[in-house]
C-alpha cells in the first residue's frame, strides 16, 4: 500500500519511494519484469493476474507496451491470417508467416481500412 507521511509544522503530505516501488504506484519492478516474462510464454492473461495476484488490466497494458521489432517491408509468400474474439463482442485480427508460422501482428480490429493501412 501507499505509505503517505504529513509534516506536523507545515502540514504537507509526502508518499514514501523506494527503489523497488515507483512513486504513486503500488505494483514492485520485479513484479512488472515477471508480467513481462510470463507473456513472452505460453500462459493466459488471467491466469498471469491469478498467479502474481494483480488485476488483469495491470497484465493488459503490460501488453499494449509490446512492440514488435521486425518492420515487414514485404509480405511473406505464403501467409495465414484469422480472426480471434479479443474483447467481450470485438474481433481482432492475426497474421502469421504460414511457413514458419512466426507472428507478423495482431490488429484490435478486422476492418478493411485498418488492415490496409497496416
Amino acid at each position: 500500500k501507499k505509505r503517505r507521511f504529513q509534516c506536523k509544522s507545515c502540514r504537507s503530505v509526502t508518499v514514501a519511494e523506494t527503489s523497488i516501488v515507483e512513486k504513486n504506484c503500488q505494483i514492485s519492478n520485479l513484479v512488472r519484469q515477471k508480467v513481462t516474462q510470463l507473456l513472452t510464454e505460453k500462459v493466459s492473461l488471467t491466469d498471469i493476474a491469478r498467479r502474481l495476484r494483480v488485476s488483469t488490466s495491470t497484465v493488459y497494458r503490460k501488453l499494449d507496451q509490446f512492440t514488435f521489432k521486425k518492420h515487414y517491408d514485404k509480405l511473406p509468400a505464403v501467409m495465414s491470417w484469422d480472426e480471434f474474439g479479443f474483447k467481450k463482442g470485438e474481433l481482432a485480427f492475426v497474421a502469421q508467416n504460414y511457413e514458419t508460422n512466426e507472428l507478423i501482428t495482431i490488429l484490435d480490429n478486422r476492418r478493411q481500412t485498418t488492415i490496409r493501412n497496416y
